[in-house]
């Protein structure tokens, strides 16, 4: 788990939300311990709130959460929540990524 928020101050809209959901280093690191060749092979990522809500979230960080279930044959999986500052989920993604061990 972590808080993210634009670099800039302004207020959050589908872009930076977007880029807040690749914000997360490929959970394969975790498992092995160093940080070995990886590439995305698919990422999508599903928006649950409006352009209006997304402004009226102003610049406040978000809650982001990242978890993943499986690491076979050189693949892994990996999703990622993000929340507004009042627990709305915002935003969710799912990615796959090649990995060489």
């Amino acid at each position: 788990m972590l808080w993210l928020k634009n670099a800039e101050s302004r207020p959050l809209d589908f872009v930076s939300l977007a880029a807040m959901s690749d914000a997360f280093f490929c959970r394969i690191f975790q498992v092995l311990g160093r940080i070995p060749p990886f590439r995305t092979v698919s990422m999508t990522t599903y928006f649950h709130a409006s352009g209006e809500e997304l402004a009226a979230h102003g610049t406040a960080p978000l809650a982001a959460v990242a978890d993943a279930r499986v690491f076979h044959r050189s693949f892994c999986d990996q999703t990622a929540e993000l929340y507004g500052a009042a627990g709305q989920l915002l935003a969710t993604a799912g990615q796959v990524a090649y990995f060489r061990s």
